[in-house]
Formats: structure tokens, C-alpha cells, sequence
């Protein structure tokens, strides 16, 4: 299991793949810090959070099959 960096990371110091993920939680962490933030407004932070974690794990998929050697470079489109 890998350990994630604090929520307060610098955005430069992580890796590109979880900078979308962190962005959304703190941006809820900030909106729900304000007493005066609309519910459309945390609504929206918290489907960003879904669509960043969402992508993450497609990428974790895609990874997990390139180590078994079920899927080739060519599959991640970033080759």
C-alpha cells in the first residue's frame, strides 16, 4: 500500500497524477471553511472530488494491467 502525502502539500510537489484530486478536496476544504458558501457551490466541489477519483483509478487500472502484462504501452495513450 502506498502512503499519500498531508492534504496541505504543495501542489509542485506532487505528482502530476493526484494534483487534479488534491485541487478538489482542498477547494471543498476551503468552501466549507466559509460560512456563507452555497450548497450549489459544495456540490460542485464534491463532484469535482468524484471525477478526479475517478480518473486516478482508471489510471491505477490501466497501470495494474501493463504489470501483468495484459495491456501494452500503446494502451495508455501517453506513450
Amino acid at each position: 500500500m502506498v502512503k499519500l502525502p498531508p492534504w496541505d502539500t504543495p501542489a509542485w510537489r506532487l505528482p502530476q497524477e493526484l494534483r487534479p484530486l488534491y485541487a478538489a478536496v482542498n477547494r471543498l476544504h476551503e468552501l466549507k471553511a466559509e460560512s456563507d458558501t452555497p450548497r450549489r457551490e459544495i456540490a460542485a466541489a464534491l463532484y469535482a472530488i468524484g471525477a478526479a477519483a475517478t480518473q486516478l483509478m482508471q489510471l491505477v487500472d490501466a497501470l495494474r494491467l501493463f504489470e501483468e502484462k495484459r495491456a501494452t504501452v500503446p494502451y495508455f495513450g501517453r506513450a
